[in-house]
């Protein structure tokens, strides 16, 4: 089943950074911006591939292209064919060859709808189906040099609005019981587009208030108290989109846990800088469990 918008709005807070904070080989860079109509960029991290025929490696060396045949494949000799020549499959097309973002991580921007020749329903119904290979991608009786198949789903806006969501998602009735790890990125996104409260609609600047605890109870802070947080600048949540707040963090490293403990849950409060009263932070109460320090 494919993500509602919200959803994808998962990876948006990864930025440029390495695909790793998600855990997925291949993704949208800013996926709550998507628009067929518009520049996208397809982000893949070989390092989180199935690395069966040795990609990471060859990547070391060697410039990394696209093979892409969904939402539609050009065919041979179309100036945006994934190969060139009659062993296209051991010259691909230069048109095609990707961006090094970082060590192992790949780029490639098109507009859907130029690229495939395609309308947007076409694009949304098709997904993008592709995989990494270098310029000559082996074959012929020789190994395949390649990713395995990898897909990105892109859906159209739609569903109900959310206001709060987590990335990943948790589990259970309140989706507040984690299934990652305290060592892996956790995030909240905030839609304050959604926001009922009056006092902090149309918010420009916001913080985040967390406290983590381990097994015995015991609090850990970053800021003494919520009137305190626009002295720390880790706390300060990143827009990423109009109305839409983002916090990301890695639990074990944000927060100064002694040897031997582990975090069981954290609790959130978002917050205008310089808070007064209770006028300058939302009413949602966010507590998150986190498992024994992670399943």
């Amino acid at each position: 089943m494919k993500k509602n918008w919200i959803q994808y709005l998962a990876a948006a807070l990864l930025g440029l950074i390495s695909a790793n904070a998600y855990g997925q080989a291949a993704y949208l860079d800013k996926p709550d911006e998507f628009d067929p109509a518009k520049p996208c960029k397809i982000m893949v991290n070989l390092k989180l591939t199935k690395n069966d025929w040795g990609i990471v490696d060859i990547a070391l060396t060697e410039d990394m292209y696209l093979w892409i045949w969904k939402p539609k494949e050009h065919p041979a000799g179309h100036p945006l064919a994934n190969g060139t020549g009659s062993a296209a499959w051991k010259s691909s097309n230069e048109a095609l060859k990707m961006t090094k973002e970082s060590e192992g991580v790949y780029s490639y921007t098109l507009t859907p709808t130029v690229f495939f020749e395609c309308d947007a329903a076409t694009v949304y119904k098709e997904d993008f189906h592709f995989l990494v290979k270098p310029k000559d991608g082996g074959g012929y009786g020789a190994p395949d040099r390649k990713t395995e198949d990898l897909t990105i789903a892109v859906d159209p806006p739609s569903g109900p609005v959310v206001k709060i969501q987590t990335v990943p998602i948790g589990k259970g009735l309140k989706k507040d019981t984690m299934i990652t790890t305290t060592a892996d990125v956790f995030s909240v996104i905030y839609n304050n587009t959604a926001e009922e409260k009056v006092s902090m609609q149309n918010a420009l600047e916001l913080y985040v208030y967390p406290i983590a605890y381990d097994s015995a109870g015991v609090a850990y802070k970053i800021a003494i108290n919520a009137k305190k947080v626009a002295d720390f600048p880790q706390l300060k949540m990143k827009q990423t989109a109009k109305g839409i707040f983002q916090f990301s963090i890695i639990p074990e490293k944000f927060f100064a846990i002694p040897a031997g403990k582990k975090i069981y849950r954290i609790e959130y409060q978002i917050v205008k800088p310089n808070l007064v009263n209770t006028d300058d932070a939302i009413d949602d109460k966010m507590i998150y469990q986190f498992n024994q320090g992670g399943c």
